[in-house]
């Protein structure tokens, strides 16, 4: 069993462009990295380079010799920071899909980010059965194909051309949009292209145009939650349209080791928007002694690290997890939710119910996921 106990230590504090491509440097080694702003105003002002306390040492070395030659290594740096700065946002042109990318588009702004606007245009599931003959089948199938990459060019146009006039009227100067078009399955090419492009989150909304069994939840939105390695902001219907519209968010803790991690990724991307976190564990029927134990160390660590920061804990009992859940969104106001979640075995898959979807169908609040690493 692993010790949650990972602490993350502080190796210097530095102006935001010189942190910047530090991290860069520092995660291209392999070191997980993170920045903490000291101000509540991105990009200006003084910030933290923090990382695990296991990779102190070779972060601090490596940070040396960095500076020492700072000027050969500041231009494949620069080449990483464009993929920091990057937030994808597959669409399907519904309205629920404008108001997932008017939400990035705050965020980009925020973040002086590209935000890449992406549609996978084309399922291949044509109903071939009508076409006996096989050269007439081919001959439709390219004309529909056609017709639907055209009427996708054209929507893409509008959603782009949509989203610039409300980012002038925002007053938001410091995005950039971009669309990319892919020709596949859905869930199968999101995946794969936030792989390559990779962003710093991937936002969807949920639903879209396409409706089934999954509640609130759509069977895409579904499968990328799970199989993204990727932080996803899932935002249901009628739930924050801005990112100034979330002003208290619950992290649930199951006081997994990769929560320290998750956490301060969390706070990286919330702490210039003043949002309060807090760090929930929901104990089922009983408190046990350990649960105190876990709750306190992770209150020090926390705390000690993040004192600029808004943070509050409880843990609280419940018969039912969810009900537990639910009852501490209403009595604290809570706008959005946060967890990390490990991919599941066939078999969980066959037996277990999917947690991550059943708090987001019950709450209907938006959900940021982190995927813990594998072991």
């Amino acid at each position: 069993m692993r010790t949650i106990k990972e602490r993350i230590m502080t190796v210097g504090h530095f102006a935001w462009s010189r942190a910047l491509l530090l991290q860069i440097i520092l995660q291209d080694e392999g070191i997980d990295c993170f920045i903490v702003p000291k101000e509540t105003v991105l990009p200006r002002g003084y910030v933290d380079i923090r990382v695990k306390e296991v990779d102190i040492e070779k972060a601090l070395k490596i940070i040396k010799t960095s500076l020492d030659n700072i000027d050969t290594t500041k231009e494949k740096a620069f080449e990483r920071i464009k993929t920091v700065r990057r937030i994808l946002v597959p669409v399907d042109f519904s309205d629920i899909s404008l108001n997932a990318c008017r939400f990035a588009a705050t965020l980009a702004n925020k973040y002086k980010a590209e935000l890449k606007l992406l549609h996978v245009y084309y399922n291949p599931s044509f109903d071939i059965s009508p076409y006996s003959d096989h050269y007439s089948y081919q001959i439709k199938f390219v004309e529909s194909l056609r017709e639907i990459e055209k009427s996708a060019r054209e929507s893409m146009l509008k959603l782009e051309n949509r989203m610039h006039s409300w980012c002038e009227r925002e007053g938001f100067t410091q995005c950039t949009i971009s669309t990319k078009l892919i020709n596949g399955l859905s869930a199968d090419e999101i995946l794969k292209y936030s792989e390559s492009y990779n962003p710093s989150m991937l936002i969807i909304g949920t639903r879209g145009m396409t409706h089934d069994n999954y509640k609130a939840f759509g069977r895409i939105a579904s499968d990328i939650l799970e199989n993204s390695k990727i932080p996803v902001l899932a935002l249901p219907v009628g739930s924050a349209k801005t990112i100034r519209d979330i002003k208290n968010l619950l992290y649930i803790t199951d006081f997994d080791p990769d929560d320290y991690a998750a956490i301060n990724r969390l706070i990286q991307f919330m702490s210039p928007f003043g949002i309060a976190i807090h760090c929930v564990h929901i104990s089922f029927l009983e408190k046990k002694s350990w649960e105190k134990v876990k709750m306190e160390e992770l209150m020090e660590h926390l705390q000690t690290q993040y004192i600029d920061t808004d943070i509050r804990f409880d843990n609280i009992l419940s018969d039912n997890v969810i009900n537990g859940i639910e009852t501490y969104i209403r009595h604290n106001e809570i706008n959005a939710l946060a967890m990390t979640t490990r991919k599941r075995s066939l078999l969980e898959k066959l037996i277990v119910p999917n947690f991550t979807r059943k708090i987001f169908s019950e709450t209907g609040k938006p959900l940021l996921v982190f995927q813990a690493k594998e072991d």
